[in-house]
């Protein structure tokens, strides 16, 4: 059974779920859409070694966060202290799904010597993305990012007419047009992608600190995922000896009641 709570930051309080009794910290992050609530198959194979910590991120699931204000990575720093304090462990072991594979990246660059074991399932930050830089970042990019998001009807020609031409894959347009569907659905977009615009890890000096620290990473990609292809994970593998990347016969979603107990079995 899960136990519900919050950690209090400095721009807001993030919600938990509290899972398992074990010795071992395991803090974990979910993909965009999601809640802690995700995680919650692998109770039953962690639950004796580890104490989860299910975090909700900012705009997502109970966690309370002012809409205009990025998370920053003093905000990570803080909560792993935090629940460091409350559990009494020197180390802490992380597992992220999609963009919490990300938030995952980031606090291993800014922490990696309280860092045990690491799981990410189809991560994204494994490589620098011009486009989420451009819309987060560039004072041009955000306009025609926010333009693009209140006034989705000027752009849906173009878009069309990209996927028409294969500029565009079948997956990537179902992306962009699935967070169109709705006022609500761009709303959430416009504040999530904003929100997490300061959690960008710097691949360089990460995989610098990966080596020097020795911190067992694995990987878990989708050997049909579109959004996050196999590609960015071998390429971060590069040069990488603690940092296994399995390659699974599924889409972006790859923990599954069929992978799940393979994916534990790597934190234990």
């Amino acid at each position: 059974m899960a136990a519900s709570g919050f950690i209090t930051l400095e721009q807001g309080a993030l919600h938990y779920l509290k899972m398992g009794s074990g010795s071992r910290l395991l803090i974990a992050f979910h993909g965009y859409g999601n809640e802690a609530a995700i995680f919650t198959p692998f109770i039953k194979y962690l639950e004796n070694d580890f104490t989860i910590y299910s975090i909700d991120l900012p705009h997502h699931g109970k966690s309370k966060w002012k809409k205009s204000l990025p998370l920053e990575v003093s905000d990570l720093t803080n909560l792993v202290k935090q629940l460091r304090k409350e559990t009494g462990v020197k180390k802490v072991s992380l597992m992220g799904y999609s963009m919490g594979g990300r938030v995952c990246l980031t606090i291993i660059e800014h922490m990696p010597s309280l860092i045990d074991k690491v799981l990410l399932m189809a991560p994204d930050g494994l490589v620098f993305s011009p486009l989420y830089y451009f819309a987060t970042e560039n004072f041009i990019g955000k306009r025609i990012f926010k333009h693009f998001l209140t006034k989705p009807e000027r752009y849906m020609r173009f878009i069309d007419k990209m996927r028409e031409k294969k500029w565009l894959d079948e997956s990537r347009y179902k992306f962009a047009t699935w967070y169109l569907q709705s006022e609500k659905d761009r709303d959430f977009l416009l504040r999530v992608w904003p929100g997490l615009r300061k959690i960008v890890p710097n691949l360089k000096k990460l995989k610098m600190l990966i080596n020097e620290c020795a911190i067992p990473m694995h990987i878990f990609m989708g050997a049909y995922d579109r959004v996050i292809p196999v590609a960015n994970a071998e390429r971060f593998k590069k040069g990488l000896k603690s940092v296994h990347v399995h390659v699974m016969e599924k889409g972006h979603r790859t923990f599954d009641a069929e992978t799940i107990p393979y994916m534990a079995k790597c934190l234990l």
